[in-house]
């Protein structure tokens, strides 16, 4: 296929460390380059040279459109497209283009741009459309000395019509050390005002310097500017969507949420399928406790679903960013199976997304539904990396959940070391929990092979503490200072450094998964850590704390009302119900102390009293055994821990 009639212009200055990515894109996609320097001391127009492009040299007025104008000036090929040095093509298809070029139906292309923000990891990203490819006409130019746009002159043409194209377009400029190197910030503020004091009354100048101040976190100069030009801006404008949904958000960020509702209202009366202007309503109400009022909101941008082709976006929103949302929002409304299905599908868009993982994988643990995890779990086996198998392996541990465990360990991309100890855990200890000698004995073995791993030395620890007995299990409890927190950690041994609980957590989870039940219940007593809080262990280990011996459980539960420092202390509310579901789930009404109930009350959470409220229900009906009051069904407990925690009750 022959190369399509198009001229590529660009302006540059300084741009060598992009510049010959941008035109690599390019090659087999345009006719002709032209390249206006406006003062480069790099090698930049050697690149551009070597790409084949007709170099100039031009002076520096301050002016983007002046400068692009130029360019446009010296095209000879009937279609023009515009990029930037930090911008390159996403694989466009040839087929595609070359049909775009034919229809006489358009004068330019609106092209989506993927703006990608932050440190560059390449995963976050806003975009928005802007026209860049259009037809080679003397009266198609562009217009603004900054936030220059081609937009306006096309529409004023007779019939002039501009058509969306799915051509992406990669722009970098916005990351965090591109906007640092060339001080953007400051020259788009510079040649703002210059303009404004020309034309003080321009909306779209008021917009671009509003915007600035926007994209500083300066919200309050931010909606103070932009608030007004509401009224002035036409909805059908190419920037007025953006306009309500930043005005919004900076009325939010500065203190102001009923005006910041107000103008939210207002603009999605306009655009009822703006995905980002849907979710940051939702947050705004969550911010204000009305979950009940934000859970619709998500799901008409989840109705909505991918609208970058029409309003400016950033990365998930109407797909998996707002798929995590809406399961955190269903959580608080106690709607946990609508939440997994939520976080299912978050996981559907981005499956190798640690963060929509990890929610999956506590809830459906808490929720006692590891059957459907492992289900769920394998076919997404060749696409779990190893920074998601780092959290799957250990809640599967913790909630000594074996199915589970078993098909991770297909997975590709799960290290050997890991695999192996995996295998024998799998093998011996997980298939017959009481003879723990076998896997000692594997353990023992590997580490021949592999003497500074911290899996098997941590396990062959936690073992040694069941083999021994109570006193053994003392005489063991004495030696975590001497191992590390967890396989990343510093290798030294820390004997005269007090325990963290960081430190606490990380053996706490080796000994339930080794099943030392003996040295786990010596964590929390006197000699332990002060008011040790179980649940603020990993969640997933709840779970395996609820499928631990039942002898466990019921000592668990007398350590937990008998222990002087508890009454001594104020209660927790996230504490008491982790204790309410293992006292119910080995047969017994749980017990509740004054502080406890104060702590409940007084929590703030929904959840926590929900809690008591059952607890009072399961008390009647063990008062009155043969009166009207019953207590039928169950309630989950594990999740509301989950709930009081997430709501820092």
């Amino acid at each position: 296929m022959d190369t399509p009639g198009i001229s590529l212009c660009m302006i540059v200055r300084n741009e060598a460390q992009h510049l010959e990515q941008c035109l690599l894109s390019v090659q087999g996609r345009v006719s002709e380059i032209i390249i206006a320097d406006t003062g480069s001391e790099d090698n930049s127009m050697a690149i551009a040279r070597r790409f084949g492009a007709r170099v100039i040299r031009l002076p520096w007025e301050h002016d983007f459109s002046k400068a692009r104008n130029h360019t446009l000036q010296l095209a000879s090929y009937g279609w023009i497209l515009v990029l930037d040095a930090d911008e390159a093509l996403a694989d466009w298809k040839l087929d595609d283009l070359q049909s775009l070029l034919e229809s006489e139906r358009a004068d330019g292309y609106f092209l989506p741009f993927i703006h990608y923000v932050g440190e560059g990891s390449g995963r976050e990203y806003v975009t928005d459309n802007v026209c860049r490819l259009f037809r080679n006409d003397s009266r198609i130019c562009f217009r603004g000395s900054i936030h220059e746009e081609v937009a306006s002159s096309i529409w004023s043409l007779p019939g002039g019509h501009i058509a969306y194209a799915h051509l992406p377009v990669h722009h970098y400029g916005y990351l965090d050390d591109e906007l640092q190197r060339k001080n953007k910030a400051s020259r788009n503020l510079e040649l703002i005002h210059a303009a404004l004091r020309l034309e003080p009354d321009s909306v779209p100048l008021r917009y671009a310097l509003g915007t600035e101040y926007y994209q500083q976190g300066q919200y309050q100069a931010a909606a103070d500017l932009l608030l007004p030009l509401l009224e002035e801006a036409p909805p059908e404008s190419g920037y007025t969507a953006d306009l309500y949904l930043k005005t919004a958000f900076a009325l939010q960020a500065g203190g102001r949420p009923v005006d910041a509702e107000s103008v939210y209202r207002a603009g999605i009366g306009l655009y009822a399928d703006f995905t980002d202007l849907l979710e940051s309503y939702a947050g705004l109400l969550l911010e204000q406790g009305q979950a009940w009022r934000a859970y619709p909101l998500l799901q008409q941008a989840l109705d909505s679903g991918d609208t970058a082709h029409k309003y400016p976006s950033s990365s998930g929103s109407g797909t998996c960013r707002t798929r995590m949302f809406a399961g955190r929002v269903c959580e608080r409304l106690f709607l946990y199976e609508e939440a997994l299905e939520h976080y299912r599908q978050a996981i559907g868009y981005t499956p190798d997304d640690p963060a929509a993982w990890e929610q999956l994988a506590t809830l459906s643990l808490l929720a006692g539904q590891a059957e459907q995890l492992t289900a769920f779990t394998r076919p997404l086996l060749p696409a779990l990396p190893r920074r998601v198998l780092s959290r799957l392996v250990p809640a599967a541990l913790n909630a000594r959940a074996a199915p589970w465990l078993a098909a991770l360990l297909a997975a590709p991309h799960l290290p050997e070391d890991i695999r192996q100890v995996l295998q024998v855990l799998l093998g011996t200890l997980f298939r017959d929990p009481e003879q723990p000698g076998a896997a000692s004995a594997g353990l023992a073995r590997m580490r021949e092979d592999m003497p500074d791993n911290p899996w098997v030395s941590g396990y062959l620890w936690a073992l040694s503490c069941r083999s021994g007995g109570i006193a053994a299990a003392g005489q063991g409890l004495g030696r975590l200072a001497e191992l590390p927190p967890g396989p990343a950690a510093d290798s030294e041994h820390r004997t005269n450094t007090p325990l963290s609980f960081a430190d606490y957590s990380y053996e706490a989870q080796l000994l339930l998964q080794a099943g030392a039940w003996d040295t786990l219940l010596l964590l929390s007593r006197p000699f332990g850590a002060a008011h040790f809080l179980w649940s603020r262990l990993p969640l997933p280990l709840l779970r395996g704390l609820l499928d631990a011996p039942v002898a466990f459980k019921l000592q668990w539960c007398a350590d937990y009302t008998g222990h002087l420092q508890h009454h001594s202390l104020p209660g927790d509310a996230a504490e008491w119900l982790l204790y309410a579901a293992i006292a119910q789930s080995c047969g017994q009404v749980p017990q509740l102390t004054s502080a406890d109930e104060q702590t409940l009350r007084q929590s703030g959470s929904t959840a926590a009293i929900t809690g008591l409220s059952y607890y009072m229900l399961l008390l009647a009906a063990e008062v009155h055994p043969e009166g009207s009051i019953t207590a039928t069904g169950s309630i989950p407990w594990l999740l509301l821990v989950k709930s009081v925690l997430q709501s820092g009750g």
